[in-house]
């Protein structure tokens, strides 16, 4: 006979383990006029799961259920959503944008609800398959409950079970045993609030500020989303609907993805700092292809161009190619010298650049340099296939102490001392260095 404590217990424990990654609110929007409304998810992790995938399979998404205010007549629209089986799992880190698609936002981005683009970013319009209407309960006159009720979904189904309210209301998400799990008020729904999950600390939830929401979008700037301090209202005409919200916010999202964010302490501040690309945060790498060199990476996501860099001497670098895609790029034309490194640009226009890489080109004609160490001049050789147009002697201040276009140099009249040599070819540049005696 099974023990019923323990079945009790395991039950217990299953739940809060599904409960523990979800999706909170990040952005709601009343739009600029109309019912130009959306509702913007972010997919957060926990500590035992920083990354990964998680199932958002009847995760509930609501206005004001009568939870908030303990009232069944402040902003509450009869019934709710929640997202259906056909929506795959969904990455640690993604944006989810649900909008009302009979009177669209003019900022939301085309339908993309399977992330077929691969931004991370999913939207989804209120008649997708992929998410399934309740249209009874919670109503004003049924109460909070969510349960028991039908699901339905068609190409037909509106926002008005979601509508939000301009004088007040909530926007929530639920799990699929129907606990709250995130959500806030705005304007007139005041106290009492539902209390997080002990995952968030087990706080009461909070409006972020009162009046008028008419015109007005609410966001989360950074990075405790169980804190009031941490959202913001604004102006319906600036929304932000599958974008970050604040540079912070971009920031908060980017560690969430990357599994830095510290679920152990959400108002760390080092939550809302940037990443700095390393060595260790990023694979770039270079190698030799027959005569070519083949050049790969693979960074973070927020990054919307990928600028290929290079250089023959390590300082001067150009661009040699761009993409919006992590892939890879086949150096037909390799120098002697070959350093490389990325430029990464993110959704603002901000650049990041990586660690400079080198590979070792081919023989570039055999070019030989000698007597070194000299007393009185350099004797440069080199095959008939490569042509010098100019050489070039530095000192060690980096400073340019000899120009010149013959396989012959004079330096006695040079102090004693080590000095860089560089030969411009029709291969490319050759660096060395030498010491005068």
């Amino acid at each position: 006979m099974k023990n019923p404590i323990l079945t009790i217990i395991l039950i217990v424990v299953a739940l809060t383990k599904i409960n523990s990654q979800g999706i909170i609110i990040n952005e709601i929007s009343n739009g600029t006029s109309g019912t130009k409304e959306f509702i913007e998810f972010l997919v957060v992790g926990s500590h035992a799961q920083p990354i990964g995938l998680v199932s958002l399979r009847n995760w509930v998404f609501d206005d004001n259920n009568g939870d908030f205010e303990a009232s069944t007549g402040t902003g509450v629209a009869a019934g709710h959503y929640r997202f259906t089986a056909l929506l795959p799992p969904i990455p640690i880190g993604s944006l989810i944008v649900v909008y009302n698609s009979s009177d669209v936002n003019l900022n939301i981005p085309p339908d993309d609800p399977l992330d077929t683009n691969l931004d991370g970013v999913y939207i989804i319009p209120i008649n997708s398959i992929y998410l399934e209407r309740c249209t009874s309960i919670p109503s004003s006159t049924l109460g909070p409950s969510y349960i028991p009720c039908v699901y339905t979904s068609t190409t037909s189904q509106t926002w008005n079970s979601i509508g939000l309210r301009n004088g007040g209301d909530v926007a929530q998400t639920r799990a699929p045993n129907f606990s709250f799990y995130h959500g806030f008020s705005y304007g007139d729904v005041l106290t009492p609030f539902p209390v997080f999950p002990p995952e968030f600390g087990s706080k009461n939830s909070f409006n972020v500020l009162s009046g008028s929401g008419t015109g007005r979008n609410y966001f989360l700037d950074c990075s405790d989303w169980t804190e009031q301090s941490s959202y913001m209202r604004g102006d319906a005409n600036f929304d932000t609907p599958g974008l970050p919200n604040t540079i912070n916010n971009g920031n908060l999202i980017y560690n969430i993805k990357m599994g830095s964010f510290d679920y152990k302490d959400f108002s760390n501040p080092v939550n809302c700092f940037p990443i700095i690309l390393t060595e260790n945060s990023i694979r770039f790498e270079a190698e030799k292809q027959n005569k070519n060199i083949h050049i790969s990476w693979d960074t973070m996501d927020l990054i919307d161009t990928y600028e290929l860099q290079k250089s023959e001497d390590g300082c001067s670098f150009d661009k040699i190619s761009i993409t919006e895609t992590n892939e890879s790029y086949l150096d037909i034309y390799p120098k002697l010298n070959n350093y490389y490194r990325l430029k990464l640009i993110d959704f603002k226009g901000d650049a990041t650049y990586t660690h400079v890489i080198y590979v070792e080109g081919y023989d570039s004609g055999n070019i030989s340099v000698y007597p070194n160490p000299t007393k009185d001049r350099l004797y440069i050789k080199s095959n008939d296939e490569v042509e010098i147009s100019n050489i070039e002697i530095y000192d060690s201040t980096g400073k340019l102490v000899i120009k010149e276009e013959y396989k012959t140099i004079y330096v006695k009249n040079l102090n004693n001392g080590l000095y860089i040599l560089k030969i411009y070819h029709s291969m490319g540049v050759y660096i060395n260095k030498f010491l005068k005696n």
